[in-house]
């Protein structure tokens, strides 16, 4: 999508596994992580120092709306330069798209 690279968690033979199981692979392999899952993905990356990203979908809405609000974060991500490493991007109801540093080096999470 948009010149991305994507795999889903299905395709790489993990959906099976629990969040706390598939965080090695996610951050081993250097992938920027998709969820609406925010509230147990959020806890997980407080204890990750480097990352490539981790991209959550405020709302939980059917799969054509996170679509809508995918490519609007997608757009926000290439207007910054596409460059995300270690920051949540977090993308509203309304396609408003919010970046941050996270874990904040600041303890301010």
């Amino acid at each position: 999508m948009r010149g991305f690279e994507a795999h889903h968690v299905n395709w790489l033979g993990l959906n099976t596994l629990s969040d706390r199981a598939i965080m090695p692979q996610i951050v081993g392999g250097d992938f920027t992580f998709v969820t609406n899952n925010g509230r147990d993905f959020l806890r997980l990356y407080r204890g990750v120092d480097v990352h490539a990203g981790l991209l959550v979908i405020l709302p939980s809405v059917g799969n054509a709306e996170q679509r809508r609000l995918f490519g609007a974060a997608l757009d926000a991500i290439i207007a910054a330069g596409a460059d995300i490493t270690g920051e949540l991007v977090e993308v509203d109801r309304d396609g408003t798209v919010h970046f941050r540093r996270y874990p904040d080096p600041l303890g301010n999470d």
